[in-house]
This record gives structure tokens, sequence and C-alpha cells, in this order.
């Protein structure tokens, strides 16, 4: 029978592989840890982007109360269109008709009868 010759890793060798397992894995910790700084770096940006933009929106919001109030907008209309508001005996009140039908008792015509 033939005798097979199993190769063995001799002490240097195992040494060496597990030096060079132990500097890749280092290197993959580092290379995460880079990684995830600069994506926390992203986010820090986006949320201060984002607070930014919600304080600009809220102002916004407030400068548009304030400019469609009736106050601001009266003096523009009078200025530019020539309107004005109209004094108390030029205001004229209509009242609103009620539903057609409404008056009615049972909603028929009086042709049906």
């Amino acid at each position: 029978m033939a005798k097979r010759r199993v190769a063995r890793l001799k002490g240097r060798s195992v040494v060496a592989i597990l030096l060079v397992a132990f500097v890749a894995v280092a290197a993959a910790v580092i290379w995460r840890r880079s990684y995830g700084y600069a994506q926390d770096r992203a986010i820090r940006d986006l949320d201060a982007r984002l607070a930014q933009l919600l304080s600009e929106r809220t102002r916004l919001e407030g400068d548009i109360r304030d400019l469609s109030s009736r106050a601001k907008l009266q003096p523009i209309a009078e200025r530019r269109l020539g309107m004005r508001v109209p004094s108390d005996s030029q205001v004229i009140s209509v009242a609103r008709p009620g539903p057609a039908g409404a008056g009615r008792a049972g909603g028929g015509s009086s042709a049906q009868r």
C-alpha cells in the first residue's frame, strides 16, 4: 500500500497565516469604522439641513400669513386696483333663497292632484 503524505503546516506557517488573518480583520474593522464615521457626518449634515429648511418653512408660512392679512392687502387693492371699502349705506344684504321645493308640503307638485 502506498503511504499518503499529509502536508502538515509547520509552526512558522501557522503564525504567518494567523498574522495575515489578524491584519485583514483589523483592516476590515478600521475601514468599517471610517465608513461609519463618514455616514454619521453625512447624516448630521442632512439633519442640520432639515432643521434649517423647517425653520425657513415656518418663517415663510408666517410671512404668507402676515402678507395675506386684510391690513396688508387693503392698501394694495386700493392703490393698484382702485378698489375701496364701501360705506355702510352702500352695502345691500340679500338673503339667500332656501333649497328648491322646501316651501311645499310633501314635495309633490300640484299638477299630480
